[in-house]
């Protein structure tokens, strides 16, 4: 076993990056976790903020059962879920298509009222080359800003709202469906909703602050223009996804991920034209922030 690697009881413990996710192995999750290994688990994932685990073969009941033990499990708002299960939804890009779904620095839903607190994707088909998701730990970033930054911006609230991505002119606006295979739910009275959340957010467990507002989601900031508060959502955005709070995922057929979207943005690179990517996400359902 290489130093970088770790015993947590049974489990093994690989770091993918200097700053954020871990591989955990030595673990099935079709089969019923007991209490300490699921406890070990969640530990890993509070220090590591994206897991990661390997050639694990589940059915959509089995990936819906393992996110249920983190919490009930949420809904999505602008996409059809999956035939077999109202939780689950495909997140699949056809070979032909151009569009990647999630192509974007982001976390997942923040703006909705009680964003979900983790998102689960699980691959079921991935391309021979790209296809990988980038992470970056918004909680180091936060902690790199300056003292007085710090000081400043965790007392800033943003109105945060869909309708820059889903809305009437949002950027998906013109988009019909994502693709043959996944299905576009229209929801135009939440796609338009704006919400207020702080721009830093304590996470409940770890307490640690961290950078919540991204340019996709986070629209202005209270009783501000959108003109006056871009610059800083911008540089907050850039800060967050420096390279050096960053890691990079490369997926497998059975991989599956777990990420805590209070501390964490994430990314799906869209460089495999002419071949074809199924995941199945499940997210999780949180707190309101604060």
């Amino acid at each position: 076993m290489g130093e970088a690697e770790k015993n947590y009881g049974q489990l093994t413990v690989r770091p993918i990056g200097g700053s954020i996710g871990a591989e955990i192995g030595n673990v099935d999750l079709s089969q019923p976790l007991s209490q300490a290994i699921l406890d070990e688990i969640k530990a890993i994932w509070h220090r590591y903020h994206v897991i990661v685990f390997r050639d694990q073969f589940l059915s959509t009941a089995q990936h819906a059962a393992f996110c249920e033990q983190f919490g009930p499990l949420a809904t999505y708002p602008f996409v059809e879920a999956a035939t077999d299960h109202p939780n689950v939804i495909p997140i699949i890009k056809e070979a032909e298509q151009k569009r990647n779904f999630g192509g974007a620095w982001h976390t997942d839903s923040s703006y909705m009222e009680v964003p979900p607190k983790a998102t689960c994707l699980y691959a079921l088909a991935v391309p021979s080359r790209g296809g990988d998701t980038m992470f970056a730990n918004t909680s180091m970033a936060f902690e790199s800003l300056t003292p007085a930054m710090r000081s400043w911006v965790e007392n800033i609230v943003g109105v945060f709202t869909p309708a820059l991505v889903h809305g009437s002119s949002g950027s998906l606006s013109k988009v019909k469906n994502h693709g043959k295979s996944m299905k576009k739910k229209d929801n135009p009275e939440t796609a338009e909703q704006r919400v207020l959340h702080p721009i830093i957010r304590t996470h409940p467990v770890t307490g640690k602050k961290a950078i919540y507002s991204s340019i996709y989601h986070c629209e202005r900031f209270d009783g501000m223009t959108r003109e006056e508060s871009l610059p800083v959502i911008t540089f907050l955005h850039e800060q967050a996804t420096k390279p050096d709070h960053t890691c990079r995922l490369r997926w497998e057929n059975g991989t599956l991920a777990l990420w805590d979207n209070r501390c964490v943005f994430h990314y799906a690179l869209n460089d495999y034209d002419g071949e074809r990517r199924h995941m199945h996400r499940v997210t999780i359902e949180g707190e309101t922030p604060y």
